[in-house]
């Protein structure tokens, strides 16, 4: 083999292997438990007051988290006349959640994501909410938010004001509807971006934008809009950074991402691979944005 031709070898498994990576990463990040993690890591005080009622609430399906995530998929059942009842029980699900909730003092922080419309439906787009019941306000968090998106267009598929490249279906349809009904008092609020976070529908980091604009928000409380890069490129580099730093501050995540990594890698490949070999939290700790971008 040539020179070139090994050369051309070596970038191509380089980048497979960032592919690969990355899309571990995808599942590491959309973990609840992990989730809760890196928040109590820069804010240990969250939730302080209201730990104890937060476990009660639907123990079976949360176990000991104390910062949910409702995720996308629902549960059918034998009875059910259609879909749309196992649609309607998971909405019910983040609803009974939400009654809750307001019933607390001080902030809560969950996540959830757009839900399963019908069984072969995988699509997920998280949304993360920060509820303020001191100051009675609701924060949502949409990757997607595009504010040149001004009104609805049927023609373009838009659904709402500041819909981006996905609709954010359970901050509308079942978040934001929650709080008109039940909570009218509190003022409901889309986080603005200077620009969407995500701009393509390959690119699957709402887990981890929605966690990383959350985390900013906590951090600092008076951001009235989340600055987001305009390029694509720039916009990798952000959520790279993001990455490295609490993989930095956190040590456990490099076990989680080793077995996230090692479970994909041989189901697809096999226990053979020579993808197996590679160390992926230090290939994500050397990446670059123009690696990321490399991988699309």
């Amino acid at each position: 083999m040539s020179r070139s031709k090994k050369s051309k070898s070596k970038a191509t498994k380089k980048s497979n292997a960032i592919s690969w990576v990355l899309h571990a990463l995808k599942i590491v990040m959309g973990d609840e438990s992990i989730r809760q993690e890196i928040l109590l890591h820069y804010h240990p005080s969250l939730h302080r007051g209201n730990i104890t009622a937060i476990k009660r609430i639907d123990p079976r399906k949360h176990g000991k988290e104390h910062v949910f995530t409702f995720d996308a998929f629902v549960k059918t059942e034998d009875t059910d006349a259609s879909f749309e009842v196992a649609i309607e029980r998971k909405r019910a699900e983040i609803r009974r959640y939400l009654s809750e909730i307001i019933e607390m003092r001080g902030i809560v922080v969950f996540t959830a994501t757009n839900i399963q419309q019908y069984a072969e439906d995988y699509e997920t787009h998280f949304q993360t909410f920060i509820v303020d019941n001191d100051k009675k306000t609701v924060l949502a968090i949409d990757p997607a938010y595009d504010k040149t998106a001004l009104k609805a267009s049927k023609k373009k598929n838009i659904l709402t004001p500041n819909q981006g490249i996905y609709y954010a279906e359970v901050t509308h349809e079942v978040i934001k509807p929650f709080f008109q009904e039940n909570a009218p008092d509190y003022e409901f609020k889309l986080v603005p971006l200077s620009h969407p976070a995500q701009i393509a529908f390959d690119d699957v980091f709402c887990q981890s934008w929605s966690l990383y604009i959350l985390d900013s928000l906590l951090t600092d409380p008076e951001i009235e809009e989340f600055e987001i890069p305009a390029t694509q490129i720039e916009k990798y580099g952000m959520i790279l950074g993001f990455y490295k730093r609490i993989f930095k501050d956190i040590p456990t995540l490099k076990n989680y991402l080793k077995v996230e990594y090692d479970g994909e890698i041989v189901e697809n490949f096999g226990d053979d691979s020579d993808f197996l070999k590679e160390n992926p939290a230090k290939i994500l700790m050397e990446m670059t944005k123009k690696g990321m971008e490399d991988t699309d």
